[in-house]
Formats: C-alpha cells, structure tokens, sequence
C-alpha cells in the first residue's frame, strides 16, 4: 500500500508544479524485479524501505516467539511461512500462477483456539514476546522519509504517457476478455472484480470465481508485460532519488539489515 503523499507529491498532483514527470530526472538503468515465488515486485527504494517482505520476516519471528510460548502452555500456535506468497497488488494482479492457485489472496491458518483460556495465554504471551522483542522491532516511523520518496517516484511515473499509454493496453485486454476495466488512477481490477470482492466476504464457496476474475486478469497483465513495464518506469524514477538522498538511506538500510538479521536468527533458531 502506498505511503501518505509527501507536501512535494501533492503540489504535483494539484497541478501546481507544471511536467513535473517531464523535469524529475530518471535512471532507466533502475528496473523492477518481479519475484514470481513470492509473488512480490522488488523496486530499488525496498532495499531501503520499512517493505512488505521485511514486515513479513519480523512478523514471523515475532509468531515463532508467540508459538514456543504457547507449546509450553501445552497449546498450537499457527506460524505463517517467512516464503508465503503475498497478495502483490502493487500494479494489480500480475502473476498468472498465483491467482490460478489462490485468486487475489491466500488464506493463511488461523493463529489459535478461540476459547477464553486460549485469550488468557495469548495475552501473557503478548506480553512475554514484547519484552523480548524490542531489539527486533521496527520504528515505522522511521522509514516515513523512505515512504515519501517512494511516493514521489509514483507519482512521477503515474503522470506520464508512457504510464497511461501501458494501462490503456491492459484495460483494452480485458475488454476483450469481457470485464469492463475501472479506468481510476488507483484502480487495479475490474468492475466485476471489484463487485465481485465487494460481495462474497470472503466465501469460500465461491473461490472459483475469483479465481477465474482473478487469472484473466493477471493474464492481460502479463500479455502487455503491464507490471515489469510500470515497475521499470517507477525505478527509473526513484533511481536519480536514492542518489540524492544516499547518507540518510544508508543509516537506515544499515538499521534495518541489523533488525531483520536477528529476526531471521529468531526464526533459525527456535523452530
């Protein structure tokens, strides 16, 4: 999910900053990687950001804590996998094997019993864990400046042609596959889609269909090449951004590396 927009990003979109797209200065050597295992697309200001994949190593360390203090309460814990594919919508759905096996999102097991013993462990659990975790944690905070920056690659990027031009082909692909795109700027499904989710709650009945809206979807994503093209554009973007800003993002990168080391040693050491 996007950053809050920066006073910078904002001035842009109010229109207020004439070509900002056209003045800012690109990289294109900068590219997108997408990592279908995954299912996550890599951009150059991750190495640096408070990312969804950092989030998901502290978060499973934080859960293997969780399950060693439950199991000496005699009760299971669920883990999630450090590998768990993520949802991945940063340019909509985009990877055709993903949403043929799970559609927009996969349902991970559920953490514990829901009885009111189980609410008693899970607090003093809580607790154990967050006295043991502080040298793990991350500050979001801290890596507001990152966010800022990656939204003001965004939207430089999202002003461009090229940017529209992409999404235009991918709107005219599901056209012909029979959905009828939502053309938003933040928009990255189609309607049916979007009623479709908006509907079921998460049914499990009715999972083949969204899987269905889902894969032709991600079809039409991966027949115009939309989410390596986009991606390509945004890194080119924050490229000549990283340069500029390359002191503060090394302190942060270098606080953010030590944190995720000792939560991989977590997971390493008390599985």
């Amino acid at each position: 999910m996007r950053k809050a927009l920066s006073a910078v990003t904002v001035f842009c979109l109010l229109g207020a900053c004439v070509s900002c797209s056209n003045s800012a200065e690109r990289d294109t050597s900068r590219k997108a990687v997408l990592d279908y295992s995954k299912n996550y697309i890599h951009l150059p200001l991750d190495e640096y950001a408070f990312d969804e994949l950092t989030i998901r190593t502290v978060s499973t360390a934080w859960h293997t804590l969780m399950s060693e203090c439950y199991a000496h309460h005699g009760q299971s814990y669920a883990v999630p996998s450090i590998d768990t594919p993520q949802p991945g919508g940063l340019y909509g759905t985009w990877n055709v094997e993903y949403a043929k096996k799970y559609g927009y999102s996969h349902k991970e097991e559920s953490r514990g019993s829901d009885d009111s013993a189980a609410d008693d462990i899970n607090a003093q659990c809580q607790e154990e864990v967050k006295a043991a975790f502080s040298d793990v944690e991350l500050d979001e905070k801290e890596y507001r400046f990152v966010g800022e920056l990656n939204s003001q690659a965004y939207t430089y990027a999202s002003q461009t042609d090229e940017w529209k031009n992409i999404r235009s082909e991918w709107w005219t692909c599901l056209r012909e596959r029979g959905l009828t795109p939502r053309e938003g700027e933040s928009d990255w499904m189609s309607e049916e889609s979007a009623h479709f989710m908006a509907s079921s709650q998460g049914n499990e009945e009715t999972k083949p269909e969204e899987i269905r809206l889902a894969t032709i979807e991600a079809e039409c994503n991966q027949k115009v090449g939309m989410a390596q093209r986009l991606g390509d554009l945004e890194a080119s973007y924050q490229g000549p951004l990283i340069e500029k800003n390359q002191a503060k993002l090394n302190q942060l990168k270098a606080e953010k590396e030590k944190r995720v080391a000792k939560a991989r040693e977590i997971i390493a050491t008390h599985q």
